[in-house]
């Protein structure tokens, strides 16, 4: 009938929201610095809960943890999504997922900036654009040396890209990861002007090697 059809389409959605955003919550470099570290990631250099502040608070391997943590939370999040409602279930699961990682329910709604959950979530969205996006957020990094620059304009690249090719909700929430990326990043965006936010060292590394 309709209106059991009705409630398995709220159920689906209720789904594809609530438990992406209770899973983004969860986020491993708090998590990691807290249970290894006896430290709050967020007290520490750009106080930001993600990647990079990791690598350069506590080195590598608890820069690849948080990493590849990242990453599977928010694909286990959008595949999730798309066995209950295909492409709208996957794009509705990926933002929450990232909403969850960037203004998380159990620390506080503070969270990381959702750089590497982003990534996962565009990739599986679209993989070609989303794969083109990262080489282009490298490459913006190598020739800027900002990760702050980078991660908005891989953002912005992928949205521009799909624009007309990905159904209007995909496309949508593209446009918001957007400009949740330009919002986070602001500070950062603003700190280049004045020269506080630092380059970043595969940049310095790379031009160090190849020359300007």
């Amino acid at each position: 009938t309709g209106t059991a059809s009705a409630l398995m389409h709220l159920c689906g959605a209720l789904i594809c929201i609530i438990v992406p955003y209770l899973l983004g919550s969860i986020n491993p470099a708090i998590l990691i610095s807290k249970t290894v570290y006896h430290e709050d990631i967020r007290d520490f250099g750009s106080g930001n809960a993600g990647t990079t502040n990791m690598l350069r608070t506590y080195g590598k391997k608890a820069a690849i943890a948080t990493f590849a943590l990242d990453l599977a939370k928010a694909a286990v999040a959008v595949i999730l999504g798309k066995l209950i409602w295909e492409s709208d279930g996957g794009a509705l699961a990926g933002f929450f997922v990232v909403f969850g990682h960037m203004f998380p329910l159990y620390y506080r709604f503070r969270g990381g900036k959702g750089v590497t959950t982003i990534a996962s979530t565009i990739i599986l969205m679209n993989p070609l654009w989303g794969i083109l996006a990262g080489v282009v957020g490298v490459g913006t990094i190598i020739v800027s040396g900002y990760l702050s620059v980078a991660a908005v304009v891989a953002m912005l690249f992928y949205t521009i890209a799909t624009a007309f090719t990905l159904p209007f909700d995909c496309a949508l929430i593209s446009l918001f990861f957007t400009a949740l990326q330009v919002l986070t990043h602001w500070s950062k965006l603003q700190g280049i002007s004045t020269g506080t936010t630092h380059r970043a060292s595969l940049s310095t590394k790379f031009w160090a090697k190849f020359g300007r």
